[in-house]
């Protein structure tokens, strides 16, 4: 017989049924305003060692664009002699790499491939900006339907998810709301892209985020560019944020002094995803304030007007965020080290001193150029939002990467100190021990070379004397 609900029940359900859809609801924005999903900027940083495979890998990227582009594929005056142009700032903007499905619809000064349904373009950016290491910057952009799909996912109804969960303390259930649904949901898509983009690149180049991207995609520096009407005024737009924090919250970010930088129509966010290796940014322009004065609509100015903008800060940023993880591996090495040594495996503990420095002279060769690296004033100076209790203190974004990038060398190079006046004293112990055990090995050799020398001068005076001898060690037996 079927259980009839009483009206405590049937209020209870009401009211979480409620509940369930002011959280989705907290995620929209006045009037179910849609976002647009424009492009995302993937940035890779190619070291000296494989400038070679990078100028053959874009010689194929680029085998059949155009005559009339050839003049912009001069790639090769600036990396092949790289090494020998120290501390120069070089920048080159590659023509567009169009999907082939666009072919006939386009002006043909771009290289067609294949990048799939939801990739339109790519254009490539090429920074030289330290003797050792060549900057690419890859602007991806979408197809109209991705933003759909976000906006599905915004303006959806979600129901809530419960998950039983067993632990060693016992059953517990996860509960996963209607908020951190759409920012899964939306997160996921962002990297899907991410991974297709880096898939295709890889086929032609493989620097060392792309590298590092197997294992975890969030290694490669991101941002994702997104536009919308807010206000212009920063009092008005931090306000603002706060009443929508639900739909910022999708995007794994916030609208908050400090960690959001403003620039003309450009709003920099950090992203504040507790559940992946590196945090990446998103950018949310103003489709209010967008200008398309020398653009065809505001799309394309919002889009293109982020490519006479360089990230590279960001690049030498991860890069350097990258070797931390790399400094706690060179603790353990050369811990390891320590022991063979101590050991007498001294051929075991070359070897492994080999990985040591390998990884040392990267670091160091890195860390020499970057003190002579000339920061240029970007043309999109971000200043960060103030902060009603304190408007005198406002960051500049990249003024503040540099000093971050400063700050964690410094400290790097100090570990690397450390670990190596470690390994040296050891070694010179070590050293010490072995000269102290050869000099009394050497004395023993000694005295049994001297008294092998007495018998041998006293056997030739008298071949007697060792039996009178022998007699007398062994008793007269």
């Amino acid at each position: 017989m079927k259980k009839t609900k009483n009206a405590s029940e049937t209020s209870h359900e009401k009211q979480h049924e409620n509940f369930v859809r002011q959280q989705n609801e907290r995620c929209f924005l006045k009037d179910k305003q849609k976002i647009q999903y424009h492009s995302f900027i993937l940035l890779e940083i190619v070291p000296l060692e494989k400038i070679n495979q990078l100028i053959s890998g874009i010689d194929k990227l680029y085998a059949n664009v155009s005559i009339s582009q050839e003049s912009r594929l001069n790639y090769k005056n600036i990396l092949s002699d790289c090494h020998s142009k120290l501390f120069q700032w070089n920048t080159l903007n590659l023509p567009y790499i169009t999907t082939s499905k666009l072919k006939g619809e386009v002006l043909p000064d771009c290289a067609f491939h294949d990048l799939g349904d939801k990739i339109r373009h790519m254009h490539i950016s090429i920074y030289k900006v330290l003797p050792s290491s060549v900057i690419l910057q890859i602007q991806v952009y979408l197809d109209d339907k991705i933003s759909k799909k976000i906006n599905d996912t915004i303006y959806k109804y979600h129901k809530e998810i419960s998950e039983p969960l067993e632990t060693p303390k016992g059953k517990y259930t996860n509960i996963y709301g209607p908020e951190r649904q759409k920012k899964l949901e939306i997160y996921q898509l962002r990297k899907e892209l991410h991974k297709e983009a880096i898939d295709f690149l890889n086929i032609y180049f493989k620097g060392y985020f792309f590298e590092l991207s197997k294992g975890y995609i969030s290694v490669v520096p991101s941002i994702d560019l997104f536009s919308l009407d807010y206000p212009e005024k920063e009092d008005e737009l931090l306000d603002w944020g706060i009443e929508n924090s639900g739909f910022f919250h999708c995007f794994s970010t916030c609208i908050i002094p400090w960690d959001s930088f403003k620039y003309e129509n450009y709003l920099f966010c950090f992203e504040s995803e507790r559940d992946i290796e590196f945090e990446n940014y998103v950018i949310f322009a103003n489709r209010k304030t967008s200008t398309d004065d020398i653009y065809s609509d505001i799309d394309s100015a919002i889009e293109e007007g982020l490519n006479f903008c360089s990230f590279d800060l960001i690049a030498i940023d991860r890069w350097v965020r990258t070797q931390e993880s790399v400094v706690g591996k060179l603790n353990f090495t050369v811990s390891e080290e320590i022991l063979k040594i101590q050991e007498n495996k001294f051929s075991k503990a070359i070897e492994t001193r080999k990985v040591v420095l390998k990884s040392v002279f990267s670091f160091e060769r890195f860390g020499a150029e970057y003190k002579e690296y000339c920061f240029i004033p970007d043309k999109f100076p971000y200043k960060s939002l103030k902060d009603k209790k304190n408007p005198e203190r406002q960051i500049d974004l990249f003024k503040g990467l540099k000093e971050g990038i400063d700050t964690r060398i410094k400290e790097i190079n100090n570990l690397i100190d450390g670990f190596t006046r470690q390994y040296e004293t050891i070694l010179n112990l070590k050293s010490l021990e072995f000269s102290k055990n050869m000099q009394t090995k050497v004395f023993t050799l000694t005295i049994v070379v001297i008294v092998l020398a007495i018998l041998q001068t006293i056997i030739l005076i008298d071949s007697k004397i060792p039996e009178l001898i022998i007699k007398l060690l062994f008793g007269g037996c």
